[in-house]
């Protein structure tokens, strides 16, 4: 898509007058594209998906309407919705949260604090009726993430590499394809109370500035509250705690919580196949064969998500 028709769409849909259009780059949603605009007085993030569901921005104005702090609101369409539709993807606007990326510059201990704070706002939220009609229980990502795995070893272990990055990647595969597989072995769970969950809230998707704000709702679910405490519980390597102060302080945030060992057991299973399984199929498709490679590589690392889950 070309910048100036985002323009003339932001003009249609929501009518913000843009002067400056800048393209965001990073994150792993490679069914989204986001940019910062600029109307002269206001900033703007937006996110142009087919990633996701369409709860995601109902889940962002929920939030913010029950005032968790944190939690952006999504700019209204002229004609009322939470988004508008071009090109079958979601057109979503929200002010632009100045800031770093939490996962390029950490969190003081303060703002671990106020994480666990933010988190745990999002957790006691009691969801509307329209919106448990429309949340989903399980992230769609996971939904696939059993036959994509099958797809990947057939060819990993049945066919010739293309090339030597793929040539790496199945070394890596058949050197640790016992572990690998033994990610789709079926747990136990979940169970219990389902509370809003963002289900990816790790510090990528935080933004760091004069306060924390929690971005990128388009896998939200309706689940146990470990969905996401499994992201500051191992696994993560610096996009989650890196030691027990920092831990100590989300949780000092967040508040007493009795973590259920079958449901952490289960969500740590469904994220590490995630994490080997995406990123696995992004070094054979692109982008960023070789840093996919890398990731792929942590996931399987002592510490890394996938070791994490098959040893809990």
């Amino acid at each position: 898509m070309e910048t100036p028709a985002l323009g003339e769409w932001l003009l249609e849909d929501f009518g913000l007058d843009v002067v400056d259009i800048t393209r965001v780059h990073g994150g792993a949603d490679l069914a989204a594209e986001v940019w910062r605009v600029d109307t002269g007085v206001r900033s703007y993030a937006v996110k142009w998906s087919g990633g996701g569901t369409d709860a995601g921005a109902l889940v962002a104005a929920e939030l913010a309407a029950a005032g968790v702090v944190g939690v952006a609101a999504p700019v209204r369409a002229r004609g009322g919705g939470l988004w508008s539709v071009r090109g079958g993807r979601r057109l979503t606007v929200v002010p632009w949260a100045d800031g770093a990326s939490a996962g390029e510059v950490g969190l003081t201990l303060e703002q671990w604090a106020a994480y666990g704070v933010l988190l745990a706002g999002v957790h006691a939220v009691e969801p509307s009726d329209e919106l448990r009609r429309v949340l989903p229980a399980l992230n769609p990502v996971n939904a696939r993430m059993p036959g994509l795995m099958r797809e990947l070893d057939a060819r990993l272990t049945g066919r010739a590499p293309v090339d030597a990055v793929e040539a790496e990647l199945g070394e890596v595969w058949l050197a640790d394809r016992d572990r690998i597989l033994g990610l789709l072995e079926p747990v136990d769970g979940p169970r219990g109370e389902a509370v809003i969950c963002h289900a990816d809230p790790h510090l990528g998707n935080v933004i760091a500035g004069d306060e924390l704000r929690l971005i990128d709702w388009d896998d939200a679910v309706l689940a146990p509250r470990e969905q996401d405490l499994l992201l500051v519980l191992g696994g993560m390597g610096s996009l989650g705690p890196t030691d027990a102060e920092q831990l100590d302080a989300f949780f000092g945030g967040y508040g007493a919580v009795e973590v259920d060992a079958v449901n952490l057991r289960y969500y740590r299973r469904a994220r590490a196949l995630e994490e080997v399984a995406l990123w696995a199929e992004q070094v054979i498709t692109g982008p960023d064969r070789e840093d996919s490679l890398r990731i792929f590589r942590g996931a399987l690392a002592s510490d890394g998500m996938a070791t994490v889950a098959l040893r809990s």
